[in-house]
C-alpha cells in the first residue's frame, strides 16, 4: 500500500492569507450526527501531516482499513509544518491537517476560520520531544546555552513557546539566546557539525540523534509543571469544510479514534507502522519513547488556553482571544 505522496507545500504569502481571512464563525459538525458516508463511493480526503511518532494514527487508521470502512478514501501529503498546514486548509488544498493550538491560535488570531477536531497527543510523558546536543561537547547544562544558537523547526510556533517557557524556568530569557528554524531531520546533522548549539526535536529523532552520538540535554515536554500540562498534536479543518461536510468530519474522527485506541493498547501497531513513514529502522523503532497518544480527542480548551496565555508573554499573539468554544469542532 502507497501511504503518503510526498509533496512538501510552500508558505503562503501573508496578503493571501488576509485577502482568505473572513472571520471566526461558530462550530458546526452537528447536522452530521448519526449520518454515514458510503464506503462502496468513498469520498476522497486529503490529509496534511509530518512524519513523526505524533502523526501515527493517521497511518494506522489507513493500514487497518478505518478510514475506508467510514466511507473516506484518505491521500496523505507531507506538509512543511502546521503553520502551512491551517493555511492550506483555508485555500483548499487539503481537507484536514496536523497543526498545534499554537498553529491554530495564531491563525484564528489572523481572522481565518479554523476548528480543532481531534487532539492528537499530549505532553504527559517524558522523552517525546528533547533538546538534543552534542554528548561530549561543550553544552553540559541549560547555562552553557547562553549566546548560543537553538534551532525549533518553526518560529512562531508551539516548538518556540515550549523552548522559550523551559529556557526561562532555568534562567535564560528570550535576548540571552537565538532561534533559528531548522527542520526536525536536518536538526541532528546541524548540532553534530556545529552549526547550532542544540536543536529541539521529536520523536524518532532523538533515537536517531543518539545513534550519532548526541543526547538530550532535556526533555521540554516535562520542562516544568505548566509545560507537562498542554496538549500537542491536532487535526484541524477550515469551518467552511466543517460546515459544508460534517459528515465527513464525523468519519474522520471517528477512524481516528479506533486507530488512537488502537495505538494505545498495542504499542506493537506503532513501532511496525513507524519504519512505513519515518527514516527509522525496525530496530531503531523498537526503542523510541512512543507519544502521550490522547484517547479522549475531544478539543482541549483548558490546555488551549494556557498555551494562548504563554503565546501572549513571549510575544506570538499581540493579545488573547476572547472565546475559543467556536474553534472547537462539534458532533
Amino acid at each position: 500500500m502507497t501511504f503518503l505522496r510526498k509533496r512538501i507545500a510552500a508558505v503562503a504569502a501573508v496578503s493571501v492569507v488576509a485577502a482568505l481571512a473572513v472571520g471566526c464563525s461558530g462550530s458546526a459538525g452537528e447536522s452530521g450526527e448519526g449520518q454515514a458516508l458510503d464506503p462502496e463511493n468513498p469520498t476522497p480526503v486529503t490529509v496534511g501531516t509530518l512524519p513523526a511518532g505524533d502523526y501515527a494514527p493517521l497511518y494506522i487508521a489507513q493500514d487497518q482499513g478505518f478510514f475506508e470502512e467510514e466511507g473516506l478514501d484518505v491521500e496523505i501529503e507531507i506538509i512543511a509544518g502546521g503553520a502551512v498546514g491551517v493555511t492550506q486548509l483555508v485555500s483548499g488544498e487539503i481537507d484536514f491537517s496536523a497543526a498545534t493550538w499554537a498553529n491554530t491560535l495564531s491563525a484564528v488570531a489572523q481572522g481565518l476560520e479554523i476548528q480543532v477536531v481531534r487532539e492528537g497527543t499530549d505532553s504527559q510523558k517524558e522523552g517525546i520531544n528533547g533538546l538534543i546536543v552534542q554528548a561530549d561537547g561543550p553544552i553540559q547544562s541549560v547555562e552553557d546555552l547562553r549566546g548560543e544558537t537553538i534551532s525549533i523547526n518553526t518560529l512562531q510556533s508551539a516548538t518556540e513557546v515550549q523552548i522559550r517557557d523551559c529556557l526561562a524556568s532555568e534562567g535564560l530569557e528570550p535576548g540571552d539566546y537565538e532561534l533559528v528554524e531548522v527542520a526536525f531531520p536536518d536538526a541532528a546533522a546541524a548540532v553534530d557539525q556545529g552549526r547550532i548549539a542544540a536543536g529541539f526535536v521529536p520523536e524518532p529523532f532523538i533515537t536517531i540523534g543518539e545513534s550519532q552520538g548526541l543526547e538530550p540535554l532535556f526533555y521540554p515536554s516535562t520542562c516544568n509543571e505548566l509545560q507537562s500540562e498542554l496538549p500537542l498534536i491536532n487535526w484541524n479543518v477550515s469551518t467552511s469544510y466543517a460546515e459544508e461536510h460534517p459528515e465527513v468530519v464525523a468519519a474522520f474522527v471517528r477512524a481516528m479514534d479506533r486507530a488512537t485506541e488502537l495505538a494505545v493498547d498495542d504499542p506493537q501497531v506503532v513501532i511496525d507502522i513507524l519504519p512505513e513513514f519515518t527514516t527509522l529502522t525496525p530496530e531503531l523503532a523498537e526503542s523510541i519513547t512512543q507519544p502521550s497518544f490522547v484517547v479522549d480527542g475531544a478539543p482541549n480548551l483548558a490546555g488551549a488556553e494556557k498555551m494562548m496565555d504563554l503565546m501572549v508573554d513571549y510575544g506570538l499573539l499581540e493579545a488573547p482571544i476572547d472565546d475559543l468554544e467556536p474553534i472547537a469542532w462539534k458532533e
